[in-house]
């Protein structure tokens, strides 16, 4: 384990000889498992310990990093003399002046401590039951059918010239499976995947989810009103979620530059950051640059309430901090925690309803290619649901969704009680109830 008594006297030892008064390190320690297996073969298997160090040091207004992934007390003295040399040949900024936080007066305390970690024996155990299960529940189950699974825990500490100690843990495991089902020449798959204890996980869903989709007709094309799935507006906001970075925003990457407090979306829309969402296993308790971490309203009620700063960029814009710093081997970024829509106060059935003849989209790809993060432009192949009548009806394919993602925030109808996160082993991710949208773009049958 790492002694961090050990590592921060040695590096203020190598700080006092080499004349640094301003110093922090930042070390951390994980533990990662996962694999896969398709049909009834155990086709990947990584077990990893992830260990780095970073130094930081100011002199003279200027601040140099160096990063190692060797944690001891041998790697100190090259660690501090090469963020000293970083420092010397670095570009100063008039605009940013760096510090050593010396640390807040409060700092949130976590009401979850942390997740199931499983065993490399229990993952193995998990996915043979899990295929095993999936396989028998439905004779559409096709080969090629496969689940992974992972887990994993890490710990950070910080520590400074200015005294200040912190430290902070996570654990959590996932599965997920992705079943494919053949009827005669009709192919269909879907994923799901769930955190929390992957001994009791239930994948039955997933072959619910692709069996729905059998028989698939198409869409006609034509502007119709939209209801996306919580999977499925989730990806739009981890591909947008940059638009709400003050960085993006003074550099002219974001339309909300000089928007706080004017209505950007429609006034059901409430989006919240939120580093202690009740039970999520990877709370955060500090940002990358030691500040304490809060939970607050980025979108109220459809008002722009804030964007999220690192102490950097919140002094470039004249502002605070909003504790979402994330240190990178090139500095300090801005990066959300949990990041979702609010829930409504309405079920699905009352949703699907106010869709009237629309499409209930379930499944999208091609994000990486079909939107555009700075202009909010999209173009989305899709899968999905008819709604006739608000009543949803048969599955239908091929087709493609295509809008503006800050037009569309202003042009939500309702949203949903169904929140859901997407799951990740990070400190990142984004959730949505599902959404309506009044009128978007389909691209289907002619």
């Amino acid at each position: 384990m790492i002694d961090r008594k050990v590592l921060r006297d040695a590096v203020g030892r190598e700080c006092d000889r080499l004349g640094v008064e301003d110093w922090e390190i930042v070390f951390s320690y994980g533990t990662s498992i996962s694999a896969e297996m398709v049909d009834d073969e155990l086709v990947d298997f990584s077990s990893a310990t992830d260990t780095s160090i970073s130094a930081r040091v100011i002199v003279d207004g200027r601040e140099g990093v160096a990063t190692s992934q060797r944690v001891d007390e041998s790697v100190i003295p090259a660690l501090v003399s090469m963020a000293l040399e970083n420092s010397r040949v670095k570009e100063i900024d008039p605009s940013y002046a760096p510090e050593i936080h010396k640390g807040d007066e409060c700092y949130p305390q976590k009401t979850c401590l942390g997740g199931h970690v499983a065993t490399a024996s229990q993952i193995k155990d998990v996915l043979a039951r899990t295929q095993k299960a999936i396989f028998a529940s439905d004779g559409r189950v096709s080969k090629g059918t496969g689940s992974s699974a992972a887990t994993g825990s890490g710990e950070t500490y910080v520590e400074n010239s200015k005294g200040l100690s912190l430290h902070d843990s996570w654990s959590s495991s996932y599965i997920s499976s992705s079943v494919i089902v053949k009827e005669g020449d009709d192919v269909k798959n879907a994923y799901l995947t769930v955190e929390g204890d992957i001994t009791k996980a239930d994948m039955s869903p997933a072959v619910e989810k692709a069996v729905r989709r059998l028989g698939a007709g198409t869409a006609e094309s034509g502007s119709r009103p939209v209801i996306f799935s919580p999977e499925c507006f989730n990806m739009f906001l981890s591909t947008f979620s940059s638009a709400f970075s003050g960085k993006s925003a003074l550099l002219g990457l974001s339309p909300y530059r000089d928007k706080v407090d004017t209505q950007i979306a429609a006034s059901c829309v409430t989006l919240i950051d939120d580093p202690l969402y009740p039970d999520y296993p990877a709370q955060c308790t500090f940002d990358g640059d030691a500040y304490a971490t809060f939970t607050k309203p980025v979108i109220e009620s459809g008002i722009l309430r804030t964007l999220l700063y690192n102490r950097q960029w919140a002094l470039k814009a004249g502002c605070q901090s909003t504790g979402n710093a994330v240190s990178t081997p090139a500095g300090s970024a801005i990066r959300p925690y949990s990041f979702y829509i609010a829930p409504g106060s309405i079920g699905f059935d009352d949703l699907a309803s106010q869709a009237d003849d629309g499409i209930y989209v379930t499944a999208m790809k091609g994000f990486h290619a079909g939107a555009d993060a700075v202009s909010g432009d999209f173009s989305i192949e899709s899968s999905g649901f008819l709604i006739r009548d608000g009543k949803v009806e048969g599955p239908v394919q091929g087709f493609t969704v295509a809008g503006n993602f800050f037009q569309m925030l202003k042009d939500i109808v309702a949203v949903a009680d169904d929140l859901e996160f997407d799951v990740t082993l990070s400190g990142f991710r984004t959730g949505s109830p599902s959404v309506l949208v009044s009128s978007l773009s389909i691209a289907g049958k002619d």
